[in-house]
Formats: structure tokens, C-alpha cells, sequence
């Protein structure tokens, strides 16, 4: 028999490669969760599949909510680039219990959200451009540690460990999530 999930009203978007993922998801969500939410699979997880997924988002109703499915060591660059107060990304290792608390509970908050500051994006946009934290300050009228402080902030909120990390994810974010 199998358990009944309520659906608080989320839609599933599947943003993976893998087909095993896409398959088994929609079968059990299917047989699972009333009502039966829409489902669409992303099997592009690239920077262009990303941009898909805005897309899809961008082009629904304000009301709607969404529970993005990925790979789990994607849901933190995911979550980055989507910074969505109706979107829940969600990695794709839960159990059974964790997806259904994913469904009902409508109360569902980030411990850390990687939403930036103003101060925080300005420098983030900069050093994506190329600029150094040095040049940065200079430009910015602020201090090198001020700088040095946005950018570690930044990289904590995007769960960065390194600077090639956090120049890969900044490269995923969109050109009009950076504006001055």
C-alpha cells in the first residue's frame, strides 16, 4: 500500500541528468502525493539548463510554488541561482519521511538562503567582471578589509570552499541578478 502525502500546493521541477532519478521520482510522487502535482524533468544541468529552469518559473502565476529536485551536491549552487522565495530545492537522496514533510509543510525556511547584501552583490558583480578586491575598494570607496569581509560572506552563503568554487558559481548566476 502505498502512503498518502499531501500536496500543499508545490509543483515539481526534476533539474537532472540522470533518467533513474526522473523515473522513480515521477512514479512515486505520482502514486504518492494528492493532489498530483505537475512535473517536468530538466535532464540539462548546465548553465543553460539553469536557464530553462528560470524560465519555467519566471513564466507561472505568482501563487505557484515549486520543490526543485537535484543532485545533492548541486542544491547549494541551485539555490544560489535561483534565490526564490517560492522555490524549494531539494536534493535527491531523501527518504520517504523527508519527502513528505517537503510537500505539506508550507513554513519551510533556508538556514542559509545565499541571499546577498546590496554591498555583498556589488562586489560579487565586480569580481566576477574581474576586478581584484584591491581595485575593488579603490572603486567602491571602502576599505580592503571591508571588501575582503563581503567577499568571504559571499562565499560562505554560496557554501564556497575555495575561490574556483565561488568563480563557478558566480558564473552561473545571471547577468540580471547583478545589478548595481
Amino acid at each position: 500500500m502505498t502512503p498518502f502525502i499531501p500536496n500543499a500546493g508545490y509543483q515539481v521541477i526534476i533539474l537532472s541528468d540522470n533518467a533513474f532519478l526522473w523515473l522513480g521520482l515521477h512514479s512515486m510522487i505520482s502514486a504518492a502525493v494528492t493532489p498530483r502535482p505537475e512535473m517536468y524533468w530538466i535532464d540539462d544541468v548546465t548553465p543553460k539548463g539553469l536557464l530553462r529552469l528560470q524560465e519555467r518559473l519566471l513564466n507561472t502565476h505568482v501563487g505557484q510554488n515549486w520543490l526543485v529536485f537535484t543532485d545533492a551536491a548541486r542544491v547549494c549552487d541551485v539555490n544560489a541561482c535561483l534565490r526564490n522565495a517560492r522555490v524549494r530545492v531539494v536534493a535527491d537522496n531523501l527518504s520517504l519521511a523527508q519527502l513528505s514533510h517537503s510537500f505539506s509543510d508550507k513554513t519551510f525556511a533556508f538556514a542559509n538562503a545565499a541571499t546577498l547584501s546590496d554591498q555583498e552583490m556589488r562586489v560579487c558583480m565586480l569580481l566576477h567582471k574581474g576586478f581584484t578586491p584591491v581595485r575593488i575598494a579603490k572603486i567602491l570607496k571602502k576599505s580592503p578589509k571591508t571588501i575582503y569581509t563581503h567577499k568571504r560572506n559571499a562565499m560562505n552563503k554560496f557554501c564556497c570552499r575555495s575561490m574556483a568554487d565561488f568563480h563557478r558559481k558566480l558564473c552561473l548566476l545571471d547577468a540580471w541578478s547583478f545589478s548595481l
